[in-house]
Order: C-alpha cells, then sequence, then structure tokens
C-alpha cells in the first residue's frame, strides 16, 4: 500500500463519524431529483465522479450542512487523486469548499489528515507519475502547502517520472523563474527556485538522462539540454 492510499485510509477513518441524516436541499427545482438518488444510490466508497459531481456544486450552498460533506469529503478526495476520473472538481475547487466550510476552525485531526493527504497526493503526482506540472497545478498545491514545502517534496533525483516532470515544467517555465520569479495569484518565487535547482544532485542527473535518451527520445534529450544550460548559466551567475 502506497502513502498516497494510507493517507486516504486515514481520511475514511477520521470522517467516518459523520454521515448523511438529516441532509436536505434546496426543493426550488435548481437540484435535480436523479441526481439525489444517485448520491444515495451506493455505499460511500462505491460512489463514482458521476454521483457526486452535481452534489459537490452545490453542497453547502443549497444541499447539506457541513457534516454532511465531511462524510463524503474522503471520496471526493480519493477520486480527485484518480486525476481525470472526477475531472470537474480539481483540488483547486475542493479549497475552495474547504475555506467556505471554515475548515481551519474544524478539529486539529481532521485539519491534519487533510494536509496529509495532500502532501501525499502531490508526492505521488510529481514524482510517481509522468505529469503535467502548470503554474495552475503549482498554485492549487500552495493553497494547502507553501512554496518551499512543495518543492522540497518534488525529489527530482528519485524517479524518472520525478526528473520527466521537472525537466518539462522549467522548460516551459525556467526563463520566467530565472528572470523575474514565477508568478502565481499576485507573487512572485524565484529564490525558492533558485535554492531548488542548487541541489547538488541535479546537473549530474539531467546530464546523466541526456546522455540515456539522446537516440530514443531526441526531443526529450533536446528539452533536457536547453534545462541543463539554463540551469548551468544560472549557476555560473551564483559564482561570479
Amino acid at each position: 500500500m502506497n502513502n498516497l492510499q494510507i493517507a486516504i485510509d486515514n481520511l475514511y477513518e477520521i470522517f467516518s463519524k459523520y454521515n448523511t441524516i438529516g441532509i436536505h436541499h434546496c426543493d426550488c427545482g435548481c437540484i435535480d431529483t436523479h441526481d439525489v438518488k444517485k448520491l444515495n444510490s451506493k455505499p460511500l466508497r462505491e460512489l463514482e465522479a458521476d454521483d457526486l459531481i452535481s452534489y459537490h456544486g452545490s453542497a453547502l450552498y443549497t444541499w447539506g450542512d457541513t457534516e454532511h460533506y465531511k462524510h463524503f469529503l474522503p471520496r471526493i478526495c480519493e477520486l480527485i487523486s484518480e486525476k481525470g476520473s472526477f475531472r470537474f472538481v480539481t483540488l483547486d475547487e475542493f479549497q475552495i469548499k474547504l475555506e467556505y466550510a471554515e475548515w481551519k476552525t474544524w478539529p486539529d485531526i481532521e485539519q491534519q489528515v487533510i494536509i496529509d493527504y495532500i502532501m501525499a497526493d502531490w508526492i505521488y503526482f510529481v514524482n510517481t507519475c509522468c505529469s503535467e506540472v502548470s503554474d495552475t497545478e503549482l498554485l492549487a498545491y500552495i493553497k494547502f502547502l507553501d512554496v518551499k514545502k512543495v518543492l522540497q517534496l518534488w525529489d527530482i533525483a528519485k524517479s524518472d517520472e520525478a526528473l520527466h516532470n521537472f525537466v518539462y515544467f522549467f522548460y516551459y517555465y525556467g526563463t520566467e523563474i530565472l528572470n523575474d520569479g514565477l508568478h502565481i495569484a499576485g507573487k512572485r518565487f524565484r529564490s525558492e527556485f533558485l535554492e531548488k535547482i542548487s541541489e547538488k544532485e541535479i546537473i549530474p542527473k539531467l546530464e546523466y538522462s541526456f546522455f540515456q535518451n539522446e537516440q530514443n527520445n531526441p526531443d526529450y534529450a533536446d528539452k533536457i539540454s536547453i534545462v541543463l544550460q539554463m540551469i548551468e548559466q544560472e549557476m555560473k551567475i551564483k559564482r561570479m
């Protein structure tokens, strides 16, 4: 069992005391009775994205209270981590819903298991899968974890997948990062990324990967080469 699954199981355990007793919804017609039936059609862990999507959009606003949302929260997180099955609910939308529910006032253990889940999901997403890490994706995690923590957990030297994700991310955002910092939601992040690319394992890992891919994956090798040049040039400037 991987750490992400452990984190999800912990969500189920901590939030297991909540149920759907007394759940209500607006009766003006804005909520389809068919969607209400789908929400109650299966046990929690068997609910699919299509069963939950309508509920999540209206949850806390016109459908149920915080206690009811907590009941569904573990399954919502589990589907978010499948990265495609629950494609209409993003991590960012989940965070907005939590803010509305004032989750920072929830019991400490509930807040902690959510943070633990976010950390495990990020680690799996960025270190285990070949993922497209965009500035939008990064922002979603930064809303839960500070940027230094997010970058610290990105273990670029650990796996080919983690390196692949870094190469594509830096290929597209590296110039912005090195010039004036990556601008996300009105904030500028430069020093945090400079500290990350200064890690001693990164350049040797990039060089090794370049030679490994030069023949069988020349497009990827070209991107590695460009990223290498950008980082080496920055390191040269720092030493001057």
